[in-house]
C-alpha cells in the first residue's frame, strides 16, 4: 500500500527569516526540537533521540534538496518508497508578513494521526524552546 502525504503547517511567532532558517536546515536548529543530536555528515543528516547508555534511537536521512531560507528536503534511509520523503518549509502568511512551517511527510494510513501527533509534539517543543 502506498504512503499518503501528510501537510502540517504552524504559525510562528517570529519575523526573522534567518533565525528560523537556522532552525530547521542546521544541525544545531534541529537538535533543539526534531532529535536530541543531530550531525551533518556529507550530505546525510544523522539523528539521535534519547541518550546513550540509555534507550536511544539513530535514524539516517540523505539530504535531497536545499532551497536557501526556503526548504530542506530529506529522505530517511530506511524509506521503501521513492517517492516518499520530509520536508520542513518555511513560508509567509498572508499579508501579515508572518512565517509559518509547512511540513510534507508520507505516512501509512493507519500511522497518519500518530504521525501528525509526532510533527505537532516537535513544532511544540521549536516554540517552547526558542520562543518562535
Amino acid at each position: 500500500m502506498r504512503k499518503k502525504k501528510i501537510t502540517i503547517e504552524r504559525a510562528l511567532r517570529s519575523r526573522t527569516e534567518a533565525i528560523i532558517w537556522k532552525l530547521i536546515s542546521t544541525p544545531e536548529g534541529l537538535s533543539k526540537w526534531i532529535a536530541e543530536q543531530v550531525e551533518l555528515e556529507g550530505d546525510t543528516l544523522v539523528f539521535t533521540w534519547g541518550k546513550p547508555g540509555q534507550e536511544y534511537e539513530t535514524r539516517r536521512a540523505d539530504v535531497l534538496e536545499v532551497v536557501r531560507n526556503g526548504s530542506i528536503r530529506f529522505r530517511w534511509e530506511d524509506e521503501d518508497e521513492a517517492d516518499a520523503y520530509t520536508e520542513i518549509a518555511l513560508t509567509r502568511i498572508g499579508v501579515t508578513d508572518e512565517f509559518a512551517l509547512l511540513i510534507t511527510d508520507f505516512s501509512e494510513s493507519d500511522d497518519i494521526d500518530d504521525m501528525t501527533y509526532m510533527w505537532n509534539h516537535d513544532l511544540d517543543r521549536l516554540q517552547y524552546k526558542t520562543g518562535v
